[in-house]
């Protein structure tokens, strides 16, 4: 590692001083807890959706286009899906689909299924949970390795972008109950949901150091075409690093950058700024991120076919040494 470069990319960056020396403190504490290694995963889980192209909730920034991209497992097609992507050597799976009106998805209606790919297959089980109550924890223990849960800090927010009829303490709640249960969580923070705007992200980091992440995963919020949100602006760069940063403050666990983030040149700014500011794994990573890691002289590695809430190279239905509960396959 190079300080000397890093110092020069951080001088060199157009912003303002409070945001820079905010990205050197995270950096350093990423360098303490995380020493060298940057890790970058190009082959996330493939997503697939147990309701098809169908949701009950007509969310501002989505309103199912996400949806129309991801595999149908629906109408019984789990099941073969799953087995079709063991025999390309996938080392997981990741459960998606429409919300509930309650904002659960329903992957817990599909447990006899799920729990069937368990037992056949080495694929890991990884799922967008949406709220959910302790019945609906109970069911998801049963085959879940990792809880992917977007958290969301503003009630205005989830009632005028996602439509729901919920608050920000079902949202804890939610953690609560999955965390109850001993299923693992990698918790999502989606910064400029709210229009691109800031507005609860800061909030929701609150609310998640009351429990015990595995990972913590930044999400930024893309104007989506075809989307009541589609003239939205981007969020601002500062507003990302300091969602980042704080959170790198605030937790002693890593840090990734979700595939689900804006592209082109903004990508590329982006990762170039989260890499300086702490992040220490990545999702589909940009040309910018490598040169980035690498004029810094960061170790990078590469893990295939693998989501970024997991260990580099971890393949197996139960980490070794860990017991259910803990934070499973995760570095």
């Amino acid at each position: 590692m190079d300080f000397e470069r890093y110092c020069a990319q951080i001088d060199a960056l157009d912003t303002d001083d409070d945001t820079k020396n905010a990205m050197r403190g995270a950096f350093y504490r990423r360098i303490e807890l995380f020493g060298n290694e940057l890790l970058f995963y190009r082959e996330p889980f493939t997503p697939v959706s147990l309701t098809g192209t169908q949701c009950s909730l007509k969310c501002k920034h989505c309103d199912s286009y996400y949806l129309r991209h991801m595999l149908d497992g629906s109408n019984g097609r789990l099941h073969s899906l799953a087995h079709r992507l063991a025999t390309t050597c996938a080392n997981g799976i990741l459960l998606s689909g429409g919300s509930s009106i309650d904002g659960s998805v329903p992957t817990y209606l599909h447990a006899y299924d799920i729990q069937k790919i368990k037992q056949d297959t080495n694929l890991l089980v990884s799922a967008h949970t949406g709220i959910v109550n302790r019945g609906q924890a109970e069911i998801l223990s049963k085959y879940l390795d990792m809880a992917l849960v977007d958290v969301i800090g503003d009630n205005e927010t989830i009632h005028d972008i996602l439509g729901l009829s919920a608050s920000v303490q079902d949202y804890e709640n939610t953690l609560f109950h999955l965390s109850s249960f001993g299923i693992p969580l990698a918790p999502h923070i989606i910064v400029g949901l709210h229009n691109g705007e800031l507005k609860g992200e800061l909030k929701a980091l609150e609310v998640l150091r009351k429990f015990n992440p595995c990972v913590v995963v930044i999400v930024v919020f893309i104007p989506t075409k075809g989307t009541a949100s589609e003239m939205a602006g981007l969020p601002k760069i500062e507003d990302v690093i300091q969602v980042i940063t704080k959170t790198r403050k605030m937790f002693d666990v890593p840090l990734s950058l979700s595939c689900v983030r804006p592209g082109g040149r903004y990508r590329s700014t982006l990762d170039k700024y989260a890499i300086l500011s702490g992040i220490d794994r990545m999702a589909v990573p940009s040309r910018s991120a490598y040169r980035t890691g690498q004029d810094m002289g960061l170790n990078i590695l590469e893990v295939p076919k693998m989501c970024c809430c997991y260990k580099n190279g971890f393949k197996g239905k139960e980490a070794p040494g860990l017991r259910r509960g803990e934070c499973q396959g995760v570095i």
